[in-house]
């Protein structure tokens, strides 16, 4: 029941906190340095957004989802993963002056965003959980043999 209840609601919250708020920050500062290049004319603004953000939008969000579940880090947090790139567009877009003029194309993308990456969450999420189990079935997953214990939720993370 621990393995089941960790997975679901997650025991190691510092780890799953740092695991979306770096994914944020990776997210906006990939964003940023796009539209930055992008408004000085630099060569490597194509290469950075059409090579570099497709990929961290779209594909991140699964293996990150799945590496979420494997170390327990609870479900809300590795479905949040997958609606990360959407927030942090918004936060992005909406900052730079005279983007959106009344255009409601901005709240299509973004829920498209959120649709694409919390399905690709999803489908990582059940990825990392049924290797948990698969592990623990087969007797060397890292639940019972690392030294956690089966205090619930005021488990310290370990480092």
């Amino acid at each position: 029941m621990s393995t089941t209840r960790a997975l679901l609601v997650g025991r190691r919250r510092g780890r799953a906190v740092g695991l979306v708020v770096g994914f944020a920050g990776v997210v906006a500062l990939v964003l940023v340095a796009a539209f930055v290049a992008e408004s000085v004319g630099a060569t490597t603004a194509a290469a950075l957004t059409d090579r570099l953000l497709p990929p961290l939008v779209f594909y991140a969000p699964g293996p990150l989802a799945a590496a979420g579940a494997y170390a327990r880090c609870g479900g809300p947090a590795c479905l949040t993963v997958g609606v990360v790139p959407a927030v942090v567009l918004v936060g992005t877009v909406v900052g730079v002056p005279g983007v959106n003029g009344g255009n409601p194309a901005l709240g299509d993308v973004t829920v498209s965003f959120a649709a694409i990456g919390l399905s690709s969450a999803f489908v990582g999420y059940c990825a990392g959980v049924t290797a948990v189990l698969a592990a623990d079935m087969l007797g060397f997953g890292g639940h019972g043999s690392g030294g956690e214990t089966d205090g619930g939720e005021g488990d310290a993370d370990e480092a």
